[in-house]
């Protein structure tokens, strides 16, 4: 849980990059949005703010620093289209700083604050921590009132809103974790989507009796093995802690993951289908390729995953991205909850002397035919409504879910603090099954991390 991902941060870092590394596919849907606010959105969706538009020319052209990050793929390409097409615009110029480390990119930012050296705009994730993060009062510009703001989906501009302030654009997709499954494979054993917890495992009991690896888990790489207890958080452990008012005791540090017996039950869950065989059997040796591949050509029926994963399925087999589906993690009562990824955020910094012409630009990328050309290169689930896109099977599963109410931004994403080495905690937990020590470790990389960042009650 420590940026990039709260109770993650090697998943979220990991993120950052695959967000970035897709490609299109000949299977997919146009999906629109609907704005909530009808005719208003809508017409602040078509003809934006002709006062705040960048087609009026500043005086004096500036340069504005952008800094991103990303080793290639399709984000970096679609913020050069669009800063080429901001240039013509406006008469200003962009300056695009691609940085390739991950590992270094948050403290890279806060140094470039702490020494005065901020570029004029960048993107990252913070989440509703941003006062915490980037001491967003003091150095980012505040964005509530912009028309923009007015056309984002709700679950996105709740998570995004703190103390009735946003200081960043939510730019980009939902992700949402759960269980994607290979459709085929499904049909051919007369399988459907599980219900609740016990017909996932009824399902996958069917699975390996039919000679099929029923979920492929990526040990070696590591932060795979996170997603199981992440996307259970939802399903499992909130409805047992008191929903919001739990999370609101974790958050205040009030409440210690120890104290929550679902928790280590859930690490036990995860366990357990080891024990009964469910596992690929180069379990240990298990790569996030590995994963793609084998629950694309139906080797594998499942894998708890994103969808971020498929776009890079989209790239290395186009032909099998049809037969891809999600659903949620069970629970024992029910289908489960989706466990939604919000996007980073552009974020422009308040003592910046081109601060006035950031903030143009970020109204110039909210037009529509802007919208156009980021989704053109990184199509999804757009948390800004009035936007067409196209989704491919999955994410149309998704998409459903969400449009259902059936989904809500991830919770460890709204604790203060985070959970460093989860990934580690999560790799050891399925090597040698200890779950207590799994509970306990968390807890403490949680505490141990909210004194690190001085935060009151830890």
């Amino acid at each position: 849980m420590s940026h990039k991902v709260k109770i993650v941060s090697t998943i979220m870092a990991t993120l950052m990059i695959l967000a970035g590394c897709g490609g299109g596919s000949s299977s997919t849907t146009t999906a629109t949005t609907t704005a909530t606010d009808g005719t208003a959105a809508k017409k602040a969706a078509d003809t934006g703010s002709a006062n705040n538009s960048a087609a009026n020319k500043p005086k004096e052209p500036v340069t504005i620093k952008f800094v991103t990050l990303g080793s290639g793929g399709t984000e970096p390409a679609a913020f050069k289209e669009l800063f080429e097409q901001y240039e013509k615009a406006s008469g200003n110029k962009v300056d695009l700083q691609i940085l390739p480390d991950v590992s270094l990119y948050e403290n890279m930012i806060k140094t470039r604050f702490a020494t005065n050296d901020a570029p004029d705009m960048f993107y990252f994730f913070a989440g509703p921590n941003v006062n915490i993060t980037l001491q967003a009062e003091k150095n980012l510009m505040e964005m509530t009132n912009e028309d923009y703001v007015k056309r984002l989906t709700p679950a996105v501009k709740d998570f995004y809103t703190v103390n009735g302030k946003m200081y960043g654009i939510p730019w980009g997709i939902y992700n949402a974790m759960g269980v994607l499954y290979n459709k085929k494979v499904f049909t051919d054993l007369g399988l459907s989507v599980p219900q609740n917890y016990q017909e996932l495992l009824a399902a996958a009991e069917k699975i390996k009796g039919a000679g099929i690896t029923p979920f492929y888990e990526a040990v070696k790489t590591g932060w795979p093995t996170q997603v199981f207890p992440l996307a259970s958080f939802q399903s499992f452990v909130l409805p047992t802690i008191g929903g919001m008012e739990g999370v609101k005791k974790l958050k205040e540090n009030t409440m210690r993951f120890t104290d929550i017996p679902e928790l280590k039950k859930v690490f036990e869950r995860h366990y357990e289908l080891k024990t009964k065989g469910y596992f690929n059997s180069d379990l240990l040796s298990g790569t996030y390729e590995n994963q793609q591949e084998a629950l694309t050509t139906g080797k594998a029926a499942m894998v708890f995953q994103a969808d971020w994963m498929m776009p890079i399925i989209a790239q290395r087999f186009p032909d099998k991205v049809k037969d891809i589906g999600f659903f949620p993690l069970p629970s024992d009562k029910g289908p489960g909850t989706i466990s939604l990824y919000p996007p980073k955020q552009l974020l422009v910094t308040k003592t910046s002397k081109n601060a006035d012409a950031a903030m143009d630009l970020t109204r110039f990328l909210t037009k529509p035919e802007s919208f156009k050309i980021w989704y053109k290169h990184n199509p999804g689930i757009p948390v800004y409504n009035g936007i067409e896109t196209t989704l491919v099977p999955a994410q149309q599963d998704i998409y459903k879910y969400i449009n259902d109410g059936n989904g809500i931004i991830q919770i460890q994403l709204q604790l203060n603090a985070g959970v460093f080495d989860f990934d580690k905690i999560t790799q050891e937990l399925l090597i040698k099954g200890d779950a207590d020590k799994a509970v306990k470790s968390m807890d403490e990389n949680y505490r141990q991390d909210g004194k690190n960042k001085k935060i009151p009650g830890f």
